[in-house]
């Protein structure tokens, strides 16, 4: 028996709007009921799009491209909202292919308001926040890389929408720094703005911003659901083992801990120039080993493999 195909939707964008320097959040209406479907939080869908990118020898190729992306707005409303951040630089040539490999970049630069394309989705057979999903885990802390907050922001327009008190979110979202590197006057985490609204608007959200390359930035806030620290999660600012979760959130027993971002973030795993791996310590084993947290308790979404710079 053959497998079956998995099912096109046809979308079209009907926003685009700014995030960061390098980030965009697209708002997307189905064309038609038919390109209607339903997803839990923590889902993510595949957008295939032809696109036209440089070769080593100055010509250009268009190509059909795919690419996955977790739905950054909830099952609850009508429009469905990707965030697509620039992954490669405009013009990057892949040396081993001799082509650009990118999407982001080109995808910007070629994609407009009122643009259609085609869109892949499949339920996994164990989606990321499944078990909120299905009900099991109300009380969630949410570690997020610099790239994993789509689903934390899937999740939080779900409670905004549902005003279920019986679920509590506190979001551990670790970035660089918080201005853009290029462009010191501009925000460079993602849904910064958005999530202190959310933070004062909802009781039941609490987020902790860490920022692990930013030693000129002194940030400080007085409202009880905003913090603010410097370094690595489960280290001080002197250097020394911290409990994160039980300082923040308080209940290390109760708190499902979904981690989100890249492999070195979550597990420590980095690919070497040398095309070797290095395993070293992430999220998950800090929880594990410092909080004590249950394997059970922790749900992970990778989404790269971290290289070495």
């Amino acid at each position: 028996m053959s497998k079956s195909q998995t099912p096109i939707f046809e979308w079209q964008i009907k926003d685009k709007i700014k995030e960061t320097p390098d980030s965009y959040t697209y708002v997307f209406s189905p064309l038609s009921a038919s390109d209607r479907f339903t997803f839990n939080v923590g889902e993510f869908v595949t957008i295939k799009a032809f696109l036209k990118r440089p070769t080593s020898s100055g010509g250009i190729v268009e190509a059909e491209v795919e690419r996955a992306y977790s739905i950054a707005s909830s099952p609850t409303r009508n429009d469905i909202e990707l965030t697509i951040k620039d992954e490669k630089p405009y013009g990057y040539i892949n040396p081993v292919i001799g082509k650009a490999d990118g999407f982001a970049a080109y995808f910007f630069e070629q994609f407009k308001i009122g643009d259609k394309v085609s869109v892949k989705y499949s339920r996994a057979k164990q989606p990321f926040l499944s078990k909120f999903a299905s009900g099991i885990e109300k009380d969630i802390a949410y570690w997020s890389g610099s790239n994993g907050a789509e689903c934390a922001r899937c999740l939080l327009q779900y409670m905004e929408d549902r005003r279920d008190l019986d679920i509590r979110l506190v979001l551990f979202y670790s970035n660089p720094r918080l201005y853009s590197l290029e462009n010191k006057s501009k925000v460079g985490v993602m849904y910064y703005n958005w999530l202190l609204e959310m933070a004062k608007k909802l009781d039941n959200f609490k987020v902790v911003f860490t920022f692990t390359r930013d030693d000129e930035t002194t940030l400080y806030s007085d409202h009880p659901r905003i913090s603010y620290r410097k370094g690595r999660f489960f280290k001080d600012e002197e250097g020394k083992t911290e409990r994160t979760l039980q300082k923040f959130h308080g209940n290390v027993e109760s708190a499902f801990n979904p981690i989100c971002g890249s492999s070195g973030f979550i597990n420590g795993i980095v690919k070497l120039k040398t095309g070797s791996i290095n395993r070293g310590r992430g999220v998950m084993q800090d929880l594990m080993e410092i909080e004590g947290v249950r394997p059970e308790k922790i749900d992970k979404e990778q989404f790269y493999l971290d290289v070495s710079k």
